[in-house]
């Protein structure tokens, strides 16, 4: 059957192809979107495979199709075609890969680019890892290379997230600055903040706050970066970077606020004819392994357009010194290093493998002893126990005991205190023999035996009995103390002491249910009220003639006479309607 042709011109600015051929053709987005990825349509006289692609008012859209064929849309081409990945370290529980600059570490949001992630996992499963999780645990920019580290395990992956939030890793930096440096160390610290609408990172500076004084705004974050001077090279400076906080961009946005932006950062810097990206290389990335706790360090080689970049600075120095007529060492940058710096270095530097184990060294050569000098001493790994000799005015050596001797006693000498003898386990503790003018010993009672008495002279005090003994202790006084009072026995009087005049006289005991006796009153004294029987009135008062008159007595316990009630005073009170 012959082919069907329909042509016409876009009428509308800004639409897509797709949309023109669904609108115009009546035909489903499917339809339309096959008809493209058939190259059946032209635009202009040009054949397009975009379906996005946006149409200018005039632009002649020509579409050339069989009727009898189905004509659906392509699959996506497979994100893997992206490029090969480079494996530095695996276990079971973590990957270590080098990332190419241009490749995103993880997919993103829009889809349709490769990324680092789906390629690892695409690549094991073809591996014949039916259910293989990778889980992402940081990541570099876009257009940074180096070292990256993925989590194969829930237990790496919440090892590697704690490592990350407490900063416990080494993280070491290469970049490229434009522009040289005045120190040759220090600290860049600050706060970095993302722009909501641009989405770029920049130093956050304080402002002033609603109750006087300055704070960082809302969302700003501590960046930390320590960088030291590696090389100097006409209008550039290369440095070494680590990193104590792990921000977005940290490197490149700290450094462009000091006025030294990345070469070829087109973000934060300027367009450079040596690279066409930041020049920025993760190179070393080291911690202690979340679940083997071994320490691991993995670097990654300099990728190739960085040392073609640095390649052509350097050979701009040589080209500078030649014209300027330098020779020699004479202008070229050494930056100064410590020896603990270099030892730490060459520390992280050691990339963890399964290397076997390095011979054990030959034993260091000992220096001859001489009398008077002290000796070496013994290696760690030996059990004896370092001799020390000692001269004719010092302390001799004292001898090793085997296991279980006795510890030989110090020769007794008149005068020093003799050596305790050793006492067998259940024996009798040995008691200490006093001399003539020191106090005798005591005889040892036996069990239940009473103590004996200090015989008792006038004016001492006597022994007091011991705890157990029922017996009162006694009291003996002086001639010219207050005489021993008796002992009473269960049941008997307490003595009355003598009642002389002038004194109050000692009460008599009553007995259980005798009447307690009245006093007798003399004639200024008040007379002893009668004692009433049970239901008997009280009798009433008589008062005399300047007195109050006795009143009426009521008849019944609760009557009482009423009262006149009081006259009202006042304003009445109005009534309600």
């Amino acid at each position: 059957m012959a082919r069907i042709e329909r042509e016409w011109k876009a009428e509308h600015e800004g639409s897509a192809l797709a949309s023109e051929l669904h609108k115009v053709m009546v035909i489903s987005h499917r339809q339309a979107k096959g008809f493209i990825d058939g190259h059946c349509v032209t635009v202009n006289g040009e054949t397009v495979e975009k379906h996005g692609h946006r149409l200018n008012p005039g632009d002649v859209v020509k579409v050339v199709f069989d009727p009898e064929l189905t004509y659906d849309v392509l699959p996506a081409a497979r994100k893997l075609q992206a490029g090969p990945f480079e494996t530095l370290w695996e276990d079971n529980h973590l990957l270590f890969v080098f990332k190419p600059a241009g490749l995103l570490t993880v997919p993103a949001e829009q889809g349709g680019e490769p990324s680092l992630a789906e390629a690892i996992t695409e690549s094991y499963r073809r591996r014949g890892f039916k259910r293989f999780n990778l889980y992402i645990v940081h990541r570099l920019d876009r257009f940074t290379s180096g070292v990256l580290v993925f989590a194969k395990t829930p237990e790496a992956l919440h090892g590697l997230k704690k490592h990350f939030e407490l900063h416990r890793l080494q993280r070491i930096y290469y970049a490229v600055l434009v522009g040289e440096l005045p120190e040759n160390s220090g600290t860049l610290a600050g706060h970095l903040i993302e722009h909501a609408k641009s989405l770029k990172m920049s130093v956050a500076t304080p402002r002033k706050g609603p109750g006087g004084g300055k704070r960082m705004p809302a969302g700003a974050k501590e960046a930390v970066t320590h960088y030291r001077v590696i090389e100097r090279l006409p209008g550039h400076t290369v440095v070494e970077v680590r990193l104590e906080t792990g921000r977005r961009n940290q490197i490149r946005v700290q450094f462009a606020d000091r006025g030294f932006p990345l070469l070829g950062d087109q973000v934060y810097g300027v367009e450079s004819p040596l690279l066409d990206r930041q020049a920025l290389h993760a190179e070393l990335l080291g911690f202690k392994h979340p679940v083997t706790e071994e320490q691991v360090t993995v670097t990654a080689p300099m990728p190739a357009d960085m040392e073609a970049a640095l390649k052509a600075l350097r050979n701009q120095a040589r080209i500078v010194r030649a014209v300027t007529g330098v020779k020699g060492e004479e202008g070229i940058f050494q930056p100064t290093e410590t020896r603990d710096h270099k030892l730490k270095r060459v520390a992280r530097a050691k990339r963890f493998d399964t290397r076997e184990e390095a011979p054990a060294r030959t034993p260091r050569p000992r220096k001859p002893f001489t009398p008077g000098d002290r000796p070496t001493r013994p290696r760690p790994d030996s059990d004896e126990r370092p001799r020390r000799t000692f001269g004719a005015t010092e302390r001799p050596a004292r001898p090793r005991r085997e296991d279980g001797d006795e510890r030989p006693r110090r020769p007794f000498t008149p005068g020093d205190r003799p050596a305790r003898p050793r006492r067998d386990e259940g024996e009798e503790r040995p008691r200490r023999a006093f001399g003539s003018a020191e106090r005798p010993a005591r005889p040892r009672r036996e069990d239940g035996e009473a103590r004996p008495r200090k015989p008792f002279t006038p004016g001492e005090r006597p022994a007091r009995p011991r705890p157990d003994s029922d017996e009162r202790p006694r009291r003996t006084f002086g001639a010219t103390e207050r005489s021993a009072r008796p002992r009473r026995e269960d049941g008997d009087e307490r003595p009355r002491r003598p009642f002389t005049p002038g004194d109050r006289p000692a009460r008599p005991r009553r007995e259980d249910g005798e009447e307690r006796p009245r006093r007798a009153s003399g004639t200024t004294e008040r007379p002893a009220r009668p004692r009433r029987e049970e239901g008997e009135a009280r009798p009433r008062r008589t008062f005399g003639a300047a007195g109050r008159p006795a009143g009426p007595r009521r008849e019944g316990p609760g009557e009482r006479p009423a009262r006149k009630p009081a006259p009202r005073t006042g304003k009445p009170k109005p009534r309600k309607p």
